[in-house]
């Protein structure tokens, strides 16, 4: 198929002085091999050198930078500005795993038409790139997503037919994520797993999931008043059974981890420590850093 032919991708940014990491951002988007990508980065007026760094990427973004009303409105109006068929959501402090993912994405919705919304795995990684642990997806289970939010944010791809204006519910502050997903599954939509490591999930001291837990708790009671929902004591069983096999399938995934064309800066030895922390360590007795 002739490059102009082929669906464009959109991978949409939020952005907010984050300029220790968008750098990963921006060059894990702009090294795909997939010809037909446009990356729209909504900055809200970041006073680091977010904007610099913006300025420098050249034609391989397009961006601005203005006061918005947080993340969600970032979100709506990037999707609002951008064209493609195919809409990522990538976040200023995370990035694409490997070159070939976007690549790998829309050969995966050309072979299931039927599919709107593709994720794949994910590796949560420190600030520097180092490997935490590998987030290990399920196949699509409708249920299971009313129990906890099994799908990682950047590595999930939508068709745009399956969305609508606004993509995203503003009042949400930290789980818009799951609220999107959940409308989705409501409306229809069809979920399809891509059985390879998409993107990272950077862990960072000022990640919503460290600074904001008790609006994620507030974002969680509303949800269940809006979706069915399966948050009651009688599920958590079911809940302590998926993190379990997430981390004994996560260290399936390990070995090929490194033979792939990585388009983010690690240290020299990103898996160390990966395995013992996947298989065997809880998360309270990872080191300081990784918290």
């Amino acid at each position: 198929m002739p490059d102009a032919d082929k669906p464009l991708v959109s991978v949409l940014t939020p952005s907010l002085s984050q300029a220790k990491w968008i750098g990963d951002n921006l060059r894990s988007v702009a090294t795909q091999t997939y010809p037909r990508i446009e990356h729209v980065v909504m900055d809200g007026g970041s006073t680091d050198e977010t904007r610099q760094l913006l300025e420098r990427a050249g034609d391989t973004v397009r961006w601005r930078s203005e006061p918005d009303a947080g993340q969600a409105d970032a979100i709506n109006k990037a999707f609002s500005a951008c064209t493609g068929e195919i809409i990522g959501w990538l976040n200023s402090d995370d990035a694409y795993f490997d070159t070939r993912v976007c690549e790998d994405v829309v050969a995966f919705f050309e072979r299931n038409p039927d599919i709107d919304v593709a994720y794949g795995h994910a590796v949560q990684t420190t600030e520097n790139g180092a490997f935490i642990q590998v987030l290990w997806v399920p196949e699509f289970d409708a249920e299971l997503l009313g129990a906890l939010d099994f799908i990682v944010q950047p590595a999930a791809f939508v068709r745009r037919s399956a969305l609508r204006e606004p993509m995203l519910d503003v009042s949400f502050h930290f789980g818009m994520d799951y609220e999107l997903w959940l409308r989705l599954r409501a409306a229809g939509a069809t979920f399809g797993r891509i059985d390879r490591v998409t993107a990272i999930d950077r862990h960072q001291p000022d990640r919503k999931s460290s600074t904001a837990k008790d609006v994620y708790r507030g974002d969680l009671e509303r949800l269940s008043a809006m979706y069915p929902m399966h948050l009651e004591d009688d599920w958590e069983a079911r809940r302590s059974a998926f993190y379990r096999r997430q981390r004994l399938r996560g260290a399936c995934l390990i070995p090929g981890l490194l033979g792939r064309d990585l388009c983010f800066e690690t240290p020299a030895k990103p898996t160390a420590g990966l395995w013992s922390r996947q298989v065997m360590s809880r998360k309270s007795r990872w080191p300081e850093a990784y918290r």
